[in-house]
């Protein structure tokens, strides 16, 4: 990716053996202005890879043992939930993308849906969720190795991880793509051998496993409240979707790319997260492989079933995705989202500078660098589950959001009735469930939600009624 004139790695490699590169044209330097200084280089494949490295394609070893227990034994159950909560949403993405085609996302889709208020305060729920985000990567990884490799301490895993995905990050978009590639082909080995072993466990052990329909539903122990509460932890693996409308400006097709990518990356993963967590039911029915070590069961389960290189291939994997790769990802969303905000007004400007030879929002990347740094400490004692529930909060909220700005914009503004299942009964679903979920994540996650929004309301009136700044979404 690059910025006005300035040619791609890639290419400026190519034509330097040539010829000096020309100069490029006046309608190139126009179209790279009118798309915000970012170049259309990203196919639907690119992206889905993209997402699917945000998503990870194994998020369910870090909680697998948490949900487990919030879901009395029906993980599998709890995942596929998730899932249809998540499908209504993404087809509210779809239909805002193709009205708005633009990287600030939600923030961009309520503010000129609804208004500026409301599109302020959905980018700023989107930054509670990307801001943790990081963070929260690193400390699931740092405990993945910490298991294994117990004289390094988590702090002392997540700080390695943030120094190398800041260097990775700098270096822009095109290595990104190389490295995410890389690592999803790498979490899809690693799934397929738990799958294939455990399923072998299975067979061979009918005395302690098999296959049974009480491991995706057992309706003696099944709970609604306590599923919900399941479902607002497995959320997790599900909201990173949201960040490939990120990146809207930089795909191919602008129009329908992230939406099709969107809905290709979640039934993909849907379909793992259950099939995995079936397998490491079916494999320990019980849960007591796992019993009071929450944080580390899956890897217990995989131990369980191959023996303990599989175990510990499943921990370094998952430090890997979520300390590496999936903390790439984030960072590069978060960087673009203040990017897009400090370009529009919305936080400082010069959060909306963008470096004109990698492509980069220096700026901003160093930014949430410096900030994922100074929230560890906090996060670390907070523990996993709730900061994984604090992300979701914002994540979740901005979703809710955009299922109303969906009913808001087309229905009772534009009086589109055209088509009532895409414009009011898809969102609707997804605005209800979505809002079931959000009421199920527990009160610390709420309370600091709810903090965040006051500081958000704060610093908005602030800045347009005594600072008189307009936070402009054109």
């Amino acid at each position: 990716m690059s910025t006005h004139t300035t040619p791609s790695p890639v290419a400026a490699k190519g034509a330097a053996s040539k010829a000096p590169a020309a100069p490029a044209s006046g309608a190139s330097a126009q179209g790279a202005a009118s798309n915000g200084g970012f170049k259309r280089t990203l196919t639907v494949f690119d992206l889905v890879v993209y997402g699917l490295i945000s998503m990870v394609p194994i998020a369910p070893f870090s909680i697998y043992a948490s949900v487990f227990d919030a879901s009395n034994g029906m993980p599998a159950l709890t995942y596929l939930i998730a899932l249809g909560a998540m499908v209504f949403t993404v087809l509210s993405f779809g239909v805002m993308i193709k009205r708005f085609p633009s990287s600030g996302s939600i923030f961009t889709y309520a503010s000129k849906g609804i208004g500026k208020p409301i599109g302020f305060i959905a980018g700023w729920l989107m930054l509670l969720q990307y801001l943790v985000n990081p963070t929260l990567c690193y400390i699931m990884a740092g405990l993945a190795l910490n298991q294994y490799v117990p004289q390094v301490p988590v702090w002392g895993w997540c700080l390695m991880f943030l120094a190398f995905v800041t260097v990775v990050a700098l270096r822009g978009m095109k290595t990104t793509m190389v490295v995410n590639r890389m690592a999803l082909v790498g979490e899809l080995i690693v799934l397929a051998l738990f799958l294939g072993f455990g399923i072998t466990f299975i067979v061979t052990h009918p005395e302690t496993s098999g296959f049974t329909a009480t491991a995706l539903v057992n309706p003696e122990k099944f709970n609604m409240g306590d599923m919900m509460g399941a479902v607002s932890l497995a959320a997790f693996s599900y909201v990173g979707f949201g960040c490939v409308a990120m990146l809207t400006q930089e795909a191919k097709d602008g129009t329908t790319g992230p939406s099709r990518a969107m809905m290709i990356m979640i039934l993909l993963l849907g379909g793992m997260f259950v099939a995995m967590c079936f397998v490491a039911t079916c494999i320990d029915p019980t849960g007591k492989v796992f019993a009071g070590n929450e944080d580390n069961g899956f890897y217990l389960v995989a131990q369980m079933a191959a023996g303990p290189w599989l175990g510990i291939l499943c921990a370094v994997a998952v430090a890997l995705a979520q300390g590496v790769f999936t903390g790439l990802v984030n960072e590069v969303s978060v960087s673009r989202l203040l990017y897009v905000m400090g370009r529009k007004g919305s936080l400082p400007r010069p959060l909306g500078k963008m470096d004109e030879k990698t492509g980069v929002p220096v700026v901003a990347t160093l930014f949430v660098s410096a900030l994922s740094l100074a929230m560890l400490p906090v996060l670390l004692q907070l523990g996993m589950d709730e900061v994984a529930k604090v992300s979701n909060f914002g994540a979740l909220s901005t979703y809710l959001i955009l299922n109303i700005t969906v009913i808001w914009y087309y229905w009772v503004r534009q009086k589109d009735h055209s088509n009532a299942w895409r414009l009011l009964i898809c969102p609707i679903i997804g605005a209800v469930v979505v809002g079931a979920i959000l009421c199920s994540l527990g009160w610390v996650a709420q309370l600091v939600g709810v903090a965040w929004i006051g500081v958000g309301v704060a610093y908005y009136l602030v800045s347009t009624k005594l600072l008189h700044h307009d936070v402009s979404m054109g």
